[in-house]
């Protein structure tokens, strides 16, 4: 088995078969090496689907007992995985038809994860995560993930050796929605995990109104757990723990006070401006 795509499903049956229809067209370009995998995390309601559209991949539900949050219904989809490959997509997520061929192709020469491009959907429309290879470049530095923000949308743009995910992501778990893909790609940075680009545009998140990520105090809520997570990490780089911490209390707090912030972070704000000038891609508002 090639890949794993494990998709935890809260509440989605709105969303199945639209999302199997749309993978099950990239699945088919490598046919027989991919699994399926859903994790139930809204156990009281019956995931139902047209059994037509899944006759030619494997497909497994997993059921949660109770519902225990998006990281830890992963970490059961990882750990039923049969893949050496793990791919984390949303329920509502759509990847191109040439995603997990080329996802795959670019990831064997022995690389941890490779990132591919995507376009992100609000509400005025559409356009491309990474304008140009500078920018997705960029995206593979661990420095900019410290001082600026997490420059991957979403897991879906990534696959992932599942060797390579980092034994402490999987055994600690994020209670709070929204971060656990920012910690899972600074562990991996600390591991010094090689990390390349696939160019092709392989990922579309879907614009829902209903995205966590669009929340910004419950993304900062998220980003404190994270802290506290990086806290208990012995392993954890501490120099990059203390940077990471102000940064992200200095983008919480600067409105505030922007002076007197700035001041006490300027080396924050100094690189923040550097990626702004130099970035072409998107940006959260």
């Amino acid at each position: 088995m090639d890949i794993s795509i494990i998709t935890p499903i809260y509440h989605g049956n709105k969303y199945i078969n639209s999302y199997l229809k749309n993978v099950i067209k990239a699945c088919d370009k490598i046919a027989g090496k991919v699994e399926i995998i859903f994790v139930n995390d809204s156990p009281e309601i019956k995931i139902e689907y047209d059994e037509n559209l899944i006759k030619n991949v494997k497909f497994r539900i997993i059921e949660n007992k109770t519902n225990i949050g998006i990281h830890e219904s992963r970490i059961v989809g990882v750990k039923e995985a049969k893949g050496k490959y793990i791919l984390f997509l949303d329920q509502d997520d759509e990847i191109a038809e040439n995603a997990l061929i080329t996802q795959l192709d670019s990831i064997q020469d022995g690389a941890d994860m490779v990132l591919g491009n995507g376009l992100y959907e609000d509400e005025k429309g559409s356009n491309k995560i990474f304008a140009n290879k500078f920018s997705q470049k960029f995206s593979i530095k661990k420095m900019p993930y410290i001082l600026a923000r997490n420059f991957i949308i979403s897991p879906g743009q990534c696959l992932i050796r599942k060797e390579s995910i980092p034994e402490y992501w999987l055994q600690n778990t994020m209670q709070a929605n929204g971060a656990d893909d920012y910690l899972l790609w600074l562990l991996m940075f600390n591991d010094n995990a090689k990390i390349v680009c696939n160019y092709n545009i392989i990922y579309i998140h879907k614009y829902t109104g209903e995205n966590v990520s669009l929340d910004k105090e419950k993304m900062f809520n998220s980003q404190l757990d994270l802290i506290q997570a990086l806290e208990n990490n012995k392993e954890y780089n501490k120099k990059d723990l203390k940077k990471l911490k102000r940064a992200i209390y200095y983008k919480h707090n600067y409105k505030k006070d922007f002076f007197a912030e700035t001041l006490k972070n300027l080396d924050i704000f100094l690189y923040n401006v550097y990626y702004k000038i130099l970035w072409k891609g998107y940006t959260s508002k």
